[in-house]
């Protein structure tokens, strides 16, 4: 019995709508979009007069400073990505709140010119480079700052207040401090289309990979919320839930004085910069929103009954392959505050080299582990091995609960690993490509249309965690972008009948040239 929203068409729909092809023509492959025959260009930016500013900025508010530097974690990082969100006793605070938002959303000191566009690379990676992201906090009274609503501002690493006062009960979740991470839609479909609601969750599951680490290495407990009641949460934003909604809360610390009862809160009515002339509407958006959203307690309640525990995995028929990953006390000491500003997306591996097994075991050890959440759905991680110490190159499936790696097919697949991410390159010089893929109709059945919402975002964060536990380990990573049905009539007949979520390639970069 489907759980929430009804009819699970609107996700599968929306799913086979937004699928990449790829496309032959004049000796190069292009990317298309949609169901055959019903193809339509992938990308958009047909007006650049129209061209997205990437940040959003209350015009009126004064910002209020955050610290810029913190003290040291003494938390290894590879222990903080993979924590389990539910240990801890350390209280949220200004500086765990600047921390957040700076190593979570926040500005690198590195930028790119694309057709006289300057972009600031971000701390956590977003599609294209297309920055959508807002946070907010919505908090109790803290030691160092009042209770109320505030905006993090990416543009100059401060916070400004929405909204006075501790309206955390409207929310419908109990901690001292609830993060909230919106979307502004348009500022991704100015270049993706529709396709920008996948990049969404995305995007937010890949930040919030970063938030649930440094939240860890500052002993702060930590939990991702994916059911409330979208109306509610946007108005105690004061964002439309249009245009800007909420995609993801997370719960930070416990304990503390309960949330007052709060009456509806009033509208946020606050001049913002507008982020374009004017916007172009992808109707897919909006509806595959809609028709994912929760309205009321009750149905929250409904959709949360579906619970946190994965689907049971059927018992393996090739060859396992026991993993081998570091030990707690064998995992290098640097903290998460030192590899997050240092985090890249590698496209140059070094294809005479073997990534160790013992890294192999180790990044799919730690990035699958169990975190603090309200819903993890059922996914499977399917990975092409190229060039792996000890390992035959081959397709495989990784059993976590078993601490092991499946052989479904052995063979040199680095042709096909370029061809299914649509000819790019690094896919087959790349030691490792992980791909995360998920049946659908029995996952939707369990949660809803809500549930698209949380496998897309699940399976981003869990490759958010694996990218950062690469660079831990001095290695690269990259998130890529494939052709949907090709990828699953590769990994098929294993992945007969399931659908492409994610994918992120890694391995041992190549030496730079001297």
């Amino acid at each position: 019995m489907t759980r929430r929203n009804d009819d699970i068409r609107a996700a599968l729909e929306f799913h086979a709508a937004t699928r990449y092809w790829r496309v032959e023509g004049d000796g190069d492959a292009r990317i298309a979009m949609g169901t055959p025959p019903d193809l339509e260009p992938a990308i958009w930016e047909e007006d650049r007069s129209l061209e997205p500013y990437p940040f959003k900025v209350y015009e009126t508010l004064e910002p209020i400073g955050l610290p810029r530097s913190f003290a040291p974690s003494s938390v290894p990082a590879l222990l903080a990505l993979s924590a389990p969100g539910s240990d801890g006793a350390g209280l949220p605070d200004r500086a765990l709140l600047a921390r957040i938002g700076l190593l979570s959303n926040g500005l690198l000191d590195r930028t790119v010119t694309v057709r006289d566009t300057v972009i600031t690379y971000r701390t956590a990676g977003g599609t294209g480079a297309r920055y959508h992201l807002e946070l907010y906090f919505v908090c109790a009274d803290l030691p160092d700052l009042p209770a109320g609503v505030y905006q993090y501002s990416a543009l100059d690493h401060s916070l400004r207040q929405v909204r006075a006062g501790d309206v955390r009960a409207a929310l419908g979740v109990e901690a001292p401090v609830v993060m909230a991470v919106t979307s502004t839609f348009w500022r991704n479909a100015w270049r993706y289309k529709a396709r920008a609601y996948r990049h969404a969750l995305w995007d937010a599951g890949t930040s919030l990979s970063q938030a649930l680490a440094v939240a860890a290495s500052g002993g702060v407990p930590a939990s991702l919320v994916l059911g409330f009641a979208d109306g509610a949460v946007n108005d105690v934003l004061g964002v439309d839930g249009v245009r800007e909604a909420a995609v993801a809360l997370c719960a930070l610390g416990r304990g503390g004085p309960p949330a007052p009862e709060v009456a509806k809160p009033a509208p946020v009515d606050l001049p913002v910069r507008p982020v374009s002339p004017r916007e172009v509407e992808f109707p897919a958006i909006g509806a595959m929103h809609g028709a994912s959203s929760l309205a009321t307690a009750d149905e929250v309640a409904a959709w949360r009954s579906a619970g946190p525990a994965a689907e049971p995995k059927p018992t393996p028929s090739g060859p396992l392959v026991p993993l081998d990953p570091l030990p707690d006390d064998a995992v290098p000491p640097e903290p998460v505050e030192d590899v997050i500003p240092r985090r890249r997306s590698t496209r140059r591996y070094d294809t005479a080299a073997e990534l160790s097994f013992r890294d192999f075991s180790t990044l799919l050890d730690r990035s699958s582990r169990a975190f603090a959440a309200d819903a993890l759905p059922p996914l499977d991680c399917y990975l092409i091995v190229h060039a792996v110490e000890g390992l035959t190159p081959g397709v495989y499936l990784h059993h976590p609960s078993s601490g092991a790696v499946e052989l479904l097919r052995a063979g040199d697949f680095r042709a096909d690993s370029a061809r299914i991410a649509v000819g790019q390159s690094y896919c087959a010089e790349a030691h490792v490509n992980a791909y995360w893929l998920a049946d659908l109709r029995p996952l939707l059945e369990r949660y809803g249309n809500r549930g698209y919402r949380a496998a897309q975002l699940v399976s981003a964060l869990r490759a958010g965690k694996l990218h950062l536990g690469a660079h831990t380990l001095g290695l690269g990573a990259c998130g890529s972008t494939s052709a949907d049905d090709e990828v699953v009539e590769f990994f098929s007949p294993h992945a007969t009948g399931k659908s492409y979520l994610f994918v992120t390639v890694f391995g041992v970069r190549r030496p730079a040239r001297r």
